[in-house]
């Protein structure tokens, strides 16, 4: 059985009996992909698929606005209260330290006289002649 490709893109079964080309021609018409019922899908003239610009809102009427601005107003008078209210902590809690820090301060200072001499150790070593020789060699050098 051989088949030829038509220049119109039809497929063509010669030297097959009536029977086979007409169950080919219908296995190959069943087969043949279409394309998806979504591509299929028409949109109406009038419809888009973008959605809708928002319009420009009308101005609101003024008691609205002296409203908001009130509101806003407290909102802010609020938030300085808090605000004002963590620094007046952070002030007491700084004074407390320096409190703490001079009360300790004076508490070594009571206790210094009475505490052990610690031993100073030489931060120099001893170094004997024959490096000290080596050493004006090298800078001679």
């Amino acid at each position: 059985e051989s088949r030829e490709i038509c220049p119109q893109g039809l497929l063509v079964f010669t030297g097959s009996s009536e029977q086979d080309s007409t169950l080919a021609k219908q296995f190959w018409t069943a087969a043949s992909l279409y394309p998806p019922n979504e591509s299929q899908l028409v949109l109406p003239r009038g419809s888009s698929q973008r959605l809708p610009v928002a319009r420009p809102s009308r101005r609101r009427p003024r008691e609205t606005i002296n409203v908001t601005a009130e509101t806003r107003k407290i909102e802010e008078s609020e938030e300085k209260k808090k605000y004002l209210q963590k620094a007046k902590r952070r002030d007491e809690i700084l004074q407390l330290l320096r409190k703490q820090r001079e009360e300790r301060i004076s508490k070594e200072l009571v206790s210094l006289p009475y505490k052990p001499k610690a031993k100073v150790h030489k931060a120099k070593k001893v170094m004997s002649e024959s490096d000290k020789e080596d050493q004006e060699e090298v800078k001679a050098l």
